[in-house]
């Protein structure tokens, strides 16, 4: 071989080690996203959100588990998107349970106030 191409044929042999190496090198545990996802599907368990929600709640406390699995595991990728997946889950089902919520009052306070308008009409009606 000549110089260059030695030169060459190390350079292509030092990259390739580096890229291996850069492969087997994987990120540190999902704690953080781990205890997010917890205290997220910690929130979303209200009352209204069990009630409204309960689909979407199910989704993050099945996430939230596969994620510790996961973790346990040690498979962080699988337990980060877990994690990822189970904080969205929760957002939703509290985003869900909160807007469903607010919507039933309002049809309770139209009600009461059509009731209200009804029985002022009636009152005015009478001689």
């Amino acid at each position: 071989m000549t110089p260059s191409r030695r030169k060459i044929h190390r350079t292509l042999v030092t990259v390739a080690l580096l890229a291996g190496l850069a492969g087997c090198a994987s990120l540190p545990p999902p704690g953080n996203e781990l205890g997010a996802a917890d205290a997220a599907v910690t929130a979303a368990g209200t009352p209204d959100d069990e009630r409204y929600a309960p689909d979407e709640l199910a989704a993050a406390r099945g996430d939230l588990v596969a994620a510790k699995a996961a973790m346990a595991k040690q498979d962080y990728d699988r337990a980060r998107w877990f994690a990822t997946a189970a904080q969205a889950d929760a957002d939703f089902a509290r985003a869900k349970g909160r807007a469903l919520a607010a919507q039933s009052q309002v049809a309770i306070k139209t009600e009461d106030n059509a009731n209200l308008r009804h029985r002022l009409l009636d009152q005015e009606a009478l001689p």
